[in-house]
């Protein structure tokens, strides 16, 4: 993708992985662009239960 981050859009990261026929798992972050960088705006870890 082409363009520049703008202070006040949001983004999400969402790494997965899915093995076939067994389980996926997806963990999403939600990012804040600021005037100086970014802010994490993930309040938690998620952990794993199995």
């Amino acid at each position: 993708a082409k363009g520049t981050l703008q202070a006040g859009q949001i983004l999400t990261i969402e790494p997965g992985i899915y093995i076939p026929g067994k389980l996926g798992v997806r963990i999403e972050d939600d990012i804040l662009i600021t005037e100086t960088g970014c802010k994490i705006l993930t309040g938690a870890c998620p952990r794993l239960q199995l």
